[in-house]
Parts: structure tokens; sequence; C-alpha cells
């Protein structure tokens, strides 16, 4: 399985001041760092610190969470099954809110029950990186060492201490029988327009997660509907509020990214009955 406090931007320890540089350019380079978005801020620190994977452009993504959860209003708390060391949990953490809370489950040390081999947890590595690159975010996190099949949809309030999830990373077992277990959790968690990001869908090494999301789709689906498919993840939100988030999805990407948007990389594609932005 794959594993607060400040939102201030992250600023680089400055290289030494040169001597002939003066106080001007060096007020104008203080400036420039402290514009650093904190989603970029904390995937610089975890991309060489923090072992594990995630792709380098996901932070974008989280950037077009955060717009459409200020704009809309939408709250709850923030969830990741399958943690390993923290690389993707970490840089979940940093979309939060102050009076949000940062769930990270694992079975960390319990890999007896990693039937997969997907991964490593360790929950003092996750510490070890919480309160030497992250240190801001300790009060929000809170670290669970369980086995997401011994969660229900019925017990998983109670169990990890949620009312709600507005942003959830699934990057649990890989095998059918988690997947389906741990979406159907993620569909009993997630408020109105949260959002859901499944690990490794479509990934060829791990054909048991495609696989797995489309038995869940078929049997146990009630109101979830993927978006977006981009580096390795499928994005998914509630039913209803599906065509506005994706709607609202094309809307950023013509804005942020107005040339790379019609280069040919971006195209529309069906999963299931719904319509989704993909990035090859």
């Amino acid at each position: 399985m794959r594993g607060n406090r400040t939102m201030g931007a992250f600023i680089e320890a400055p290289v030494g001041l040169q001597f002939g540089c003066d106080k001007g350019a060096h007020m104008q380079m203080v400036a420039e760092a402290s514009e650093v978005d904190v989603l970029d801020a904390a995937l610089r620190r975890s991309w060489s610190e923090v072992q594990g994977w995630v792709g380098d452009r996901i932070p974008h993504i989280l950037k077009f969470v955060r717009e459409l959860h200020d704009t809309r209003k939408i709250e709850g708390d923030i969830l990741e099954i399958g943690v390993h060391h923290g690389k993707l949990f970490f840089l979940l953490s940093a979309a939060s809110r102050d009076n949000e809370r940062c769930i990270a489950v694992d079975l960390f040390e319990d890999q007896q029950k990693n039937l997969d081999r997907s991964g490593k947890g360790s929950l003092a590595i996750f510490n070890q990186h919480l309160q030497e690159l992250f240190p801001d975010y300790i009060s929000r996190v809170t670290a669970i060492s369980a086995d997401s099949m011994s969660l229900t949809p019925a017990t998983a309030r109670e169990r990890l201490g949620v009312t709600g999830v507005r942003l959830m990373s699934v990057d649990g077992g890989h095998t059918v029988a988690h997947v389906m277990n741990d979406m159907e959790i993620a569909q009993e968690l997630l408020v109105p327009g949260g959002i859901i990001l499944l690990d490794d869908f479509l990934g060829v090494h791990w054909p048991t997660v495609t696989e797995g999301f489309y038995r869940y789709m078929q049997i146990a689906n009630r109101r979830l509907a993927p978006f977006l498919i981009f580096q390795n993840k499928l994005f998914l939100t509630t039913f209803s509020e599906q065509p506005e988030t994706l709607t609202r999805l094309r809307s950023f990407l013509d804005r942020t990214l107005p040339n790379e948007i019609h280069s040919g990389r971006w195209r529309y594609a069906t999963v299931g009955d719904h319509s989704v932005l993909s990035f090859a």
C-alpha cells in the first residue's frame, strides 16, 4: 500500500547573498520566493525526500480542486487509503484548510496483510517525514494503522473519525476485492462535489485496479462518476456534480494551459457512461 498547519509558502534557504547585490534586488527575490504556491512547495519538498509514486503534475489538478471547492464552498476532511511513506498524502495535506483533518490510513508495519505487495508502508518513516519536512501540518494529521478491508461503508465514519470527506485518494491494496471495497468506502464518505483519486487506473502493472473499478461501477456504484484521467489516476466526483466539474475543469485548463490543451495530448474520452477529459 502506498502511503499541519500553516499554508504559508515554503521558501528555500537563500544562497548566501553575494557582494554587490543591492537591497532592491534582494527584496525582489524574497517577494518572488514568497509567491510560491503551497502545492508546488510541497511537491518540491517531497519529490526528492519522500520515496513513493506520484505524477509531477498532480499539484496542477489539486489547484483546480482547491479553486473548485473554494468557489463552491465545499467542505470536508482529507483522506488517503494506502499512504506508503506519504508522498501524495503530503500534497493532499497542502490542499487542506486550517479547520480540516488529514487522515492517513495504511497497513504500515502490519505487512503480512499486504497480499499483493503494492507498496510497503512505514509509520516510522511517515512520522519522520511529517516532523522534518512538514511540521506545520502536524496538528492536522492523524495516521491510522489499519487494513481497509476491516472497514465497511457502515463503520468507516466512526473508525476514521470523519463525518464527510471532500478530497480522497484510493491507493490501498490493488486486488479486485480491495479496490471494490475501498471505492465503496469512498462513495459513502464523499461529500457532494468532493473528489476521489483512484491510483493505477489503466496501469499496465496493476490491471486488477481497472478490473476492480469496473466491477465496482457495475455492482456497487450509487453516486460516483469519473471526469478525468491524468498521470496514472482516475478522478471522480459525485454523479450530480460531474457535468459542472468537467466543464469547470476544461475552463481551468483553457486558462492555465492554453497551448497544451490544444496540442493533441488532451482529448475527451468515455469511461462507462461518462465523458471524461484524458491526458497522455
